[in-house]
């Protein structure tokens, strides 16, 4: 049979009808010789060149038509023929050449639904093509739209509108009446600022921002979240706000606290104390007069607010000083010539600004005590060489003569006028309710208290969430709105807790007790009488430390471990020998030295915390049998060896942890992954070469199996030293095989106990449990990917009393169980949502289903057989439910097929994930998920947590006094 002949029987069978890459030729050729032409539904004819000729008789050929793929063709129009098809529902014209999108008798396709003109070079939208009033989804990415009719509202049924990839397009209040939107992708398109319409936006709203050009401010508030985003948004039609974040830093004792003063204009005091912890400060200065023609939101008589945060020198403060860093920001380091560049550590400063900010910070070396005359030892152009923008300049001052403090205050302002801040539009309500909170002289407030002042001045409660979080964001105050205990805390003076922190970090008796802080110490640390800190706040900042990555709790809660304060000496660890066979290796190399990485590791990996030191630490996991040995064998080289049946598990979550960790702490950071070399160099040494995994997967990918080490001249095995390890493969090729750990698992006898002790039977289980919960975490993070603001685990069953009949689907009703995410404990929850069947929705999220039915039969045996308490059988009926579900309905290809081969979801699966995202929110209008609660993961995914999971990740408020003997404590005042 020819090819064209065995798609043509295909057709006969699916309804389907290939017709791709056979040329108009091919295309009259198989229309003559169909005699079942109204029992076609979709025809695919792309890439055959068309340019807009199409045989006359198709229409009366294939009548029934609802889907036409005319993707990769030479199509400089949109095609008139396509209104000959009342009954069309989806039209693709990816990769063509139409530059105006202009639509003949829109009228006439009154059931288009979906319509994707991605990729053509589309420069106008025109009007006409919003009166295809039917459209649900519309794709019109990768183009050089310039911007969209104000008749685009006309599109009211829009539910997904992908804009991105068109450089410079900015809409606004065309699309702003789209009440029904639920996607928008605005991805790429080079955007500085978002127009304040898009606040009117649904709340139920995804946005695809990715890769702009945003300020911090929104970007901040984009990480967070729509709920935050678009009340702010719906302010930006006020008055220019003009004010800058100068940060001090250096050595202690250098004159930071003086230079503030005299750049405030106060005089000098020369038995002024040493800074502890963070002093802020308000002044303000011109904007630079020679500017003001050059900008268009400065002008003449304007002042820049300049709030300076003055921080202490001490080593033992920069732990929490970081937290306060951000991008756009100017810093001032400071240092004294008397004790020279070296000993002020000034490119040590540089380069931890650097590190935590990247190149968008803004830094000037001051040197104070210019009265004294002392040359300075620094080699300002090696400086300037190596940190390249990032250092604006040089200055010299005296704050006791005031030499200099005129020219600093000139440069200050200059620095100030060109942060991309500067001018931003804030609402004035906003900026009430700001300078209420930072100008009270109370170190903290009570949530409800800020919600007073917020609704004195105007400002809704939406508008005060997100207010309260751009304010954590840039550091003005500390607020956790998404912890429920600390949620009720608002502080004020970020230095009064760091203050707190650094009597925690300077205790001596905790460091001789090798890091454990006993809580019964904290009354003497935190509650004498110079110090003041009354008892009802000693659980907050207990939590806070830990939420600052600083600590965390052991010994039934009863103390904590600090991190920074562990012993150095490395103590025994248990390690088999070097290049064991079911070793997994990772070399981390890191351009710069992260500072704080051993503390904040060990923080984030407590829930397999075994021993650490300061250089390192061993983890066991708890449940799966997988050890770790993490260690930092020099300042920019990071060793991670794991072991164990579930070696892959772990192995991949602390790869993510430490990139998560890198990604958030040290932007200005890069990194690579490195596999050592497994082979051996002459006399039996281990060979200390090693291969960037980027390398390595490229190989893979190039069908080359192997290669020759340059050091140890050894053939190397590409999958063989990538065994185990994520790069990229199919993981839907994986889940099929969940079969495999029932036939293993059906050997292993003593479900009910731990693992780890079950015999060799069990160990090929522990093996197979790891490989594929390490796969199902992949799933997740691409689940992650398109939606993050609900559950994505889920079981169906029949409800009861129905019984499955493939004849009488749509006329049965279903239960609906969401799952606790935890990776390896995933379990569902109650009580299960109930519904009717609907074959429309079981199509729209038919793609997905498949992949959350084989998630649940893989997990089946898992959490089944481990855990003991769920019914595996009833599991594995549900997961056929769901694939039978799944299998009712007609899926385009595209819907099943591709992206076979990549980790990700692909388009349809993503879509399908989004469609179910809608239809739980209105199974569940209060969003209550069966109490089911958001974490962020030390890896940084979201998961959908059970209460007692959560509580694994979010702790609620110690209890540290025996007198508080029940509930949790209060927060004292302040009103």
């Amino acid at each position: 049979m020819d090819d064209l002949s065995q798609r043509i029987e295909e057709a006969r069978l699916t309804g389907d009808l290939d017709l791709s890459r056979i040329g108009l030729d091919g295309i009259r050729n198989a229309l003559r010789r169909l005699d079942f032409g109204a029992s076609v539904r979709r025809v695919d004819l792309s890439d055959n060149s068309l340019t807009g000729e199409i045989p006359e008789e198709i229409s009366r050929i294939l009548p029934s038509l609802e889907q036409v793929d005319l993707s990769g063709n030479a199509l400089v129009s949109f095609p008139k023929w396509v209104a000959d098809f009342p009954r069309l529902k989806s039209l693709i014209l990816d990769r063509n050449g139409i530059r105006r999108l202009q639509v003949d008798q829109p009228e006439k396709l009154k059931e288009l639904a979906t319509l994707s003109v991605s990729r053509n070079g589309v420069e106008v939208i025109d009007s006409s093509a919003c009166r295809l009033e039917g459209l649900v989804n519309l794709d019109l990415s990768g183009n050089i739209i310039g911007s969209l009719p104000m008749e685009f509202a006309q599109l009211r049924r829009l539910k997904d509108l992908d804009l991105g990839d068109n450089p410079g397009l900015e809409p606004g209040e065309e699309i702003a009446d789209l009440k029904l939107l639920r996607r928008l992708s605005l991805r790429r398109n080079g955007l500085t600022y978002l127009s304040h319409h898009l606040g009117y936006l649904s709340p139920d709203i995804q946005l695809d921002l990715d890769e702009n050009f945003l300020d911090e401010n929104v970007s901040r508030l984009v990480e967070r979240g729509v709920p935050y985003l678009l009340p702010y948004l719906r302010t930006l039609d006020a008055e220019p706000h003009y004010e800058a974040k100068l940060i001090l830093v250096g050595e202690g004792r250098v004159g930071k606290t003086s230079l503030v003063e005299a750049l405030r204009g106060n005089p000098f005091d020369d038995d002024r104390d040493s800074t502890h912890g963070i002093e802020i400060k308000t002044f303000s200065v011109d904007f630079p007069l020679d500017l003001v023609t050059e900008t268009s939101y400065g002008g003449v008589g304007e002042e820049i607010t300049v709030r300076s945060w003055d921080f202490g020198g001490q080593k033992i403060y920069r732990v929490t000083h970081q937290f306060f860093f951000t991008r756009q920001a100017l810093y001032f380091v400071t240092w004294n010539p008397r004790e020279g560049g070296q000993a002020n550590f000034v490119e040590q400063w540089i380069s931890m600004i650097k590190l935590r900010c990247g190149d968008s910070a803004r830094v000037l070396v001051v040197s104070t005590h210019a009265d004294e005359g002392r040359p300075e030892d620094i080699d300002h152009s090696e400086l300037r060489e190596k940190f390249g923008p990032l250092l604006v300049g040089c200055q010299r001052v005296d704050s006791k003569s005031g030499y200099g403090i005129p020219e600093l205050t000139a440069k200050l302002a200059q620095m100030a006028a060109g942060l991309p801040r500067m001018g931003e539009r804030i609402s004035e309500r906003w900026e009430a309710v700001q300078n209420d909170l930072l100008n009270r002289r109370d170190p903290y407030v009570r949530r409800a208290t800020f919600d007073r002042i917020c609704d004195r001045h105007g400002v809704d409660e939406d508008e005060a969430e997100a207010l309260a979080a751009l304010l954590n964001d840039l550091g003005y105050i500390v607020y956790y709105p998404e912890d429920d205990d600390l949620r009720e805390l608002i502080i004020l003076q970020p230095e009064w807790l760091t203050l707190a922190i650094s009597y925690v970090l300077e205790d001596e008796e905790t460091r001789q007790n090798s890091g454990i802080l006993e809580h019964s110490s904290l009354a003497r640390i935190w509650g004498d009488a110079e110090r003041g800190y009354v008892r009802e706040m000693h659980p907050y900042f207990l939590r806070l430390m830990e939420k600052f990555d600083i600590s965390y709790r052991i010994h039934d809660e009863t103390a904590s471990l600090i991190a920074e304060l562990v012993p150095h000496e490395r103590p025994y660890i248990p390690w088999p020998d070097p290049g064991g066979s079911d070793e997994l290796n990772m070399l981390c190399d890191f351009s710069d030295a992260p500072t704080g990485l051993i503390p904040w590791l060990t923080v984030r990996t407590r829930r397999f915390a075994g021993r650490q030191w300061n250089k390192g630490f061993y983890l066991e996991h708890p449940k799966f049998d997988a050890r770790a040995l993490v260690e930092l064998i020099s300042d920019t080289r990071l060793s991670v060896k794991v072991v164990g049946g579930s070696r892959a598990l772990l192995f991949d979550v602390l790869r993510d942890t430490i990139d998560q960790l890198v990604k958030l702490r040290w932007p200005g950071v890069s990194h690579q992954i490195r596999i050592p070399c497994p082979g051996d160099r002459p006399g039996g040494v281990l060979c200390s070469n090693s291969f960037p995994v980027e390398g390595l997967e490229k190989l893979r990918s190039k069908k080359k199996s192997s290669f020759p080490c340059v050091e140890c001249a050894e053939e190397q095995d590409v999958d063989q030293i990538l065994s185990g390890i994520s790069t990229g493969i199919s993981l839907r090729r994986e889940l099929v095989s969940a079969s495999e750990i029932e036939s293993v698992q059906a050997k292993v006898t003593a479900a009910h106990q731990d693992i780890v002790q079950f015999s060799s039977d069990a160990r090929q289980f522990q093996e197979k449990v790891g490989a594929y919960l390490h796969l199902l975490t992949i799933l997740a993070k691409a689940g992650n990917a398109e939606i993050a603001d609900c559950p994505k685990l889920f079981s169906i069953q029949l409800a009861p009393e129905q019984r499955w009949d493939p004849r009488a689907i749509w006329s049965k009703k279903f239960i609906l169980h969401l799952w606790c995410e935890e990776t390896g404990s995933q379990h569902p929850v109650s009580p299960p949502y109930e519904f009717p069947s609907s074959k429309e929705w079981v199509t729209s999220v038919a793609p997905y289903l498949r992949i959350a039915a084989s998630a649940v039969s893989l997990l089946a045996p898992i959490v089944g057989g481990v855990a003991g308490a769920l019914d595996v059988a009833a599991l594995k009926d549900s997961a056929d439910l769901m694939k039978s579900l799944a299998d009712s309905v007609n899926l385009d290809e595209d819907a099943t097929s591709k992206g076979q081969d990549v980790t990700g979801l692909s388009a349809p699966e993503g879509a399908a994930l989004r469609s179910f995202r809608e239809f739980l929110f209105e199974l569940d209008k209060t969003r209550k998920f069966c109490g089911l609660q958001r974490a962020l993961t030390p890896t940084g995914d979201w998961q959908w947590l059970c209460g007692h999971h959560y509580a694994q990740y979010e702790p609620s408020v110690p209890r540290i006094y025996p007198e508080v003997s029940s509930g949790e404590p209060e927060i004292p005042g302040s009103n």
